[in-house]
């Protein structure tokens, strides 16, 4: 019912459909042209004097080329899949494994729940930016600038740097994560209709399969989507440090003077790549990441409010009385009142 629901709520459909078009199309794109981004040669003006690059959106519509001569909406169509494909599976992995302690937090270790409450609220005043910046440094950073040029070996590859860069920042949140849904289940554990099946003699599994997932689902999705857009704002912070998923190359432009390229081309590599460019006079470059991140970000907060409007009404429904009562008197009441009136006026 609840997924029935969603998709006739136009907010979370809107969401939706652009975030999972987006996705499928740089996907199908990556099958059919193998991610072959358009490139234009060197330009020249009409004194045959050379034309320094990123070229202009009116050149080469709708966003110009970037200092490589490539296509930048094609840059960041190809970046799509990674972008929004990294996200997905680390909210995934934050929020799949978060459950599973949740609930064994909440059943077996409820003793040390607060103790460790207090040790998560303190970390979380660390700014996960800057975590996540000191653990991935080495990897995405320092360890593949002298690998560029040839200084030393790089030890990971590109699928394994993607793995390991997915990994830390899905671990990043997974105690938060894991107290937050324990707090959940103890919310729903503490309803009355929880105590009457636990009189009954109902088992933990049975409370669980039959009780609490009604109540859970919803809120994990709402997680869920909370914790995708945390990612993408996470990711975007991250390409401005110079933190790139997959690492960072050496590539050499139109000029031929070599400089530091993401590997994946995803839209925080490219914010990354292009965040000088706001202090020059190609400052429109730097916001077409930033473009393609709110607008994949705003639809990811259209699927929450359509859930949260999903889930508030058929919570409201669920709590309606399924029998309807009669309004009328029942046989017999007005004859009691008429005697209570007459011996009243008597």
């Amino acid at each position: 019912m609840l997924i029935k629901g969603l998709f006739k709520n136009k907010l979370f459909l809107i969401g939706f459909l652009f975030i999972f078009g987006l996705f499928t199309a740089s996907l199908l794109y990556f099958f059919i042209k193998h991610d072959q981004i358009p490139t234009t040669g060197l330009l020249f003006d009409d004194h045959k004097k050379a034309i320094r690059p990123p070229y202009s959106m009116k050149t080469f519509p709708p966003f110009g080329t970037d200092i490589f001569g490539r296509d930048v909406l094609y840059v960041m169509f190809v970046g799509a899949k990674y972008t929004i494909g990294a996200a997905i599976i680390i909210t995934l992995l934050r929020v799949l494994p978060s459950t599973i302690m949740g609930f064994i937090l909440h059943f077996y270790f409820r003793k040390i729940e607060k103790p460790l409450a207090s040790i998560i609220d303190a970390a979380n005043f660390f700014p996960i930016t800057l975590l996540a910046f000191m653990l991935l440094k080495w990897i995405c950073l320092d360890g593949m600038i002298p690998h560029a040029f040839g200084q030393q070996p790089m030890p990971y590859s590109f699928w394994e740097r993607v793995m390991i860069f997915i990994l830390v920042l899905a671990s990043l949140t997974i105690p938060s994560l894991t107290l937050l849904i324990s707090k959940e289940i103890k919310l729903i554990m503490n309803k009355e209709f929880i105590s009457c099946s636990r009189t009954l003699g109902a088992a933990n599994f049975h409370l669980i399969s039959k009780h609490v997932r009604p109540f859970l689902v919803p809120q994990l999705f709402i997680i869920a989507l909370r914790e995708l857009i945390q990612t993408l704002v996470l990711l975007s912070h991250l390409g401005v440090l110079g933190i790139f998923m997959g690492g960072v190359g050496m590539k050499e432009d139109l000029f031929k003077l070599t400089r530091p390229v993401s590997l994946s081309n995803e839209w925080a590599g490219s914010l990354g790549d292009w965040w000088d460019f706001i202090w020059t006079a190609y400052p429109w470059l730097t916001f077409v990441p930033v473009l393609f991140f709110t607008f994949t970000i705003l639809a990811a907060k259209c699927m929450l409010v359509g859930l949260k409007q999903v889930a508030g009404t058929e919570s409201l429904q669920a709590s309606r009385p399924t029998k309807k009562f009669s309004s009328k008197l029942p046989t017999g009441t007005h004859d009691l009142f008429s005697f209570a009136k007459k011996d009243f006026q008597q």
